[in-house]
């Protein structure tokens, strides 16, 4: 039963999706993003629902005092599936993601994040891409956006986390707003890269917001803290298991003394 809910969730959702690039192709020449953030927004929320009733699959929204519906305001997500984006792009109208630069240049989908107005960024990192992040956060958040970003750079397995880069510290602080941490445990249901889904129940909750420090370390700290305890508090409660936090498992060089002592600290004894 769970296979053919999976199958028909598929069925309909690469269908709607095919369909939702077709008509955002169309409206790609307009000059104005506004017809296409429309378009995301409403197929975001159509696959949501489909999620629901056709897979199964039901998505608890808590802590919704502290989602920023409108802008400027930055968020920093946990990141454990394909539908992260999906869920926050029904939450939020017009929201901005932050996005591999790699993605821009796919056929049709670069068009498409181009005319929407998203953020491309290159996950190496360093100073002249942070000049880059600055300056396109900066005009999102003047255009009273909000900017979404996954700090990991990654997609991760459920019991695994990665390096949170400091992008967000530096958007934070120079932009002088607060930082939202979102936890998750959607990745029970929609594991990354997966073909099947699984029917069940899971969680996004947005946290109380991070103000803006002069301390770059204590900062990120705080926000890996948080938002990792909460998702591991998550997964135990969705998942029948004991509480348990994320292992460090990197998938790109070390770039920082803290990444070392990260690895040190959860490596087996």
């Amino acid at each position: 039963m769970a296979r053919l809910r999976s199958l028909a969730f598929n069925l309909f959702y690469w269908t709607s999706t095919g369909l939702t690039v077709l008509a955002a192709l169309i409206v790609v020449p307009i000059p104005s993003p506004r017809p296409l953030r429309w378009i995301l927004h409403n197929w975001a929320r159509l696959t949501m629902w489909a999620m629901r009733a056709i897979g199964g699959m039901s998505v608890e929204v808590r802590g919704r005092q502290y989602l920023p519906v409108d802008g400027p305001a930055l968020i920093a997500s946990k990141h454990q599936s394909e539908c992260d984006g999906t869920i926050m792009a029904a939450l939020i109208p017009g929201i901005a993601f932050v996005a591999m630069k790699e993605l821009f240049s796919w056929p049709l989908i670069g068009a498409i994040l181009y005319r929407l107005d998203m953020i491309r960024v290159d996950t190496c990192g360093g100073e002249r891409e942070r000049r880059n992040l600055a300056t396109f956060a900066r005009r999102a958040i003047e255009a009273r956006r909000v900017l979404t970003i996954y700090p990991e750079g990654h997609l991760m397995p459920i019991g695994e986390k990665e390096r949170y880069r400091t992008g967000i510290y530096y958007m934070s602080r120079d932009l002088d707003l607060p930082v939202t941490p979102v936890a998750t445990c959607v990745g029970r249901l929609w594991e990354r890269w997966s073909f099947w889904k699984t029917p069940g129940k899971a969680a996004v909750e947005f946290l109380p917001p991070l103000a803006p420090s002069a301390d770059k370390d204590t900062f990120m700290r705080e926000l890996e803290d948080r938002i990792e305890e909460a998702t591991a508090r998550l997964v135990a409660e969705f998942g029948g298991q004991p509480y348990s936090l994320a292992r460090y498992a990197p998938r790109s060089e070390p770039k920082t003394d803290r990444t070392a002592t990260l690895a040190a600290s959860t490596a087996d004894p």
